[in-house]
């Protein structure tokens, strides 16, 4: 007599297959995870890249970088007429495919519009501006995840004198190749920005807001390294309408420069009450990639570099109005365009 045969699985076999799958899901899903970034990553320096051939061509027209500042007002300052706050971002526009933008802003009835007033061309989200790793998509005035050198110094961020701009992107004074005795390869013209950066288990804004009244720090950079360590909610509490990565077209460094002090991925600290305070300030470059940021070279280069780049003394001071070499390690030294540092971690 024939038994009949039962075809089913039992509880035993169930569950080893269920294990199998689980185990292949766990090596499997951060792969892809990691895949994902890598395009992401490569989106990223693509849009960095994107923008060192918009700053060539820029030179090739007018023979000097963008001005950090620039605008139609007759002095800086002059909040009649687009305040002299517009970025380098806005000289770079028509060279990065936005004709029509920079159109919209140079029209003479739209002379006096000022980068933090609500018009159609300041809320415009740009791809190219846009890292895809940077989710944090909500801004006051159109999000950007790059931002412009500002060197080393964490005073005068804003003026026309040569001598008090040890970076590239100054306010309103523009360089040329000239001016560039480090050499384009050795010094720093952009790097990322980030709205936020996840702080422990609560998700904490941190990098994103700018910590004011951090007393002293202009002078002593590493007190705003202390603030995050010791309190960092205290970050999740400022100006929302004063975010990293805020405004494209607004050229105070709060929005879209950076210095090259604090490491990448640091925190932003001011010692005023003024989240936007262009002469006492360390403004930080940060991104959402895991141990550092895509920076440009002013050659037209793309590199990464790592949060564990050497960054000197950061209690010391910030450097004079000379030439000196940078307190801040290889980090303040590609910050520098003319101070003949040893400055190449490639």
């Amino acid at each position: 007599m024939l038994r009949k045969r039962n075809t089913g699985f039992t509880l035993i076999e169930l569950l080893v297959v269920i294990a199998i799958i689980a185990v292949l899901v766990a090596i499997l899903l951060p792969a892809v995870q990691q895949a994902r970034e890598a395009a992401r990553m490569s989106q990223c320096k693509s849009n960095l890249k994107q923008m060192g051939i918009a700053m060539h061509s820029y030179i090739e027209t007018y023979s000097c970088f963008p001005p950090g500042l620039t605008g139609s007002a007759q002095q800086p300052g002059d909040n009649s007429d687009n305040a002299g706050r517009l970025s380098a971002n806005f000289g770079l526009l028509p060279f990065f495919d936005q004709q029509s933008i920079y159109n919209a802003i140079t029209a003479a009835s739209n002379q006096g519009a000022r980068p933090w007033d609500s018009r159609d061309w300041w809320n415009a989200n740009i791809p190219t501006l846009q890292c895809p790793s940077d989710v944090q998509h909500k801004r006051d005035r159109g999000k950007t995840s790059y931002a412009f050198s500002k060197g080393d110094r964490s005073i005068e961020l804003e003026h026309r004198e040569i001598e008090r701009v040890r970076g590239l992107f100054g306010g309103w004074t523009p360089f040329s190749i000239r001016d560039v005795t480090d050499g384009t390869s050795n010094t720093l013209a952009m790097s990322e920005v980030r709205k936020s950066v996840a702080y422990g288990g609560d998700n904490l804004e941190v990098y994103g807001q700018v910590l004011k009244s951090v007393t002293g720090v202009q002078t002593n950079p590493s007190l705003c390294l202390g603030q995050l360590s010791s309190n960092p909610g205290r970050f999740t509490t400022g100006d929302a309408d004063r975010m990293r990565g805020d405004r494209w077209g607004d050229g105070r460094p709060a929005f879209t420069g950076f210095q090259a002090i604090l490491p990448p991925n640091s925190p932003s600290c001011v010692n005023s009450t003024n989240a936007e305070d262009p002469d006492n300030a360390v403004y930080s470059a940060s991104s959402a990639h895991t141990g550092g940021v895509n920076c440009l070279m002013a050659d037209g280069a793309v590199h990464f570099i790592s949060d564990n780049i050497d960054c000197g003394n950061l209690a010391s001071p910030p450097p004079g109005r000379d030439t000196t070499p940078s307190q801040y390690g290889i980090w303040g030294a590609m910050g520098t365009r003319a101070c003949q540092e040893s400055k190449n971690p490639f």
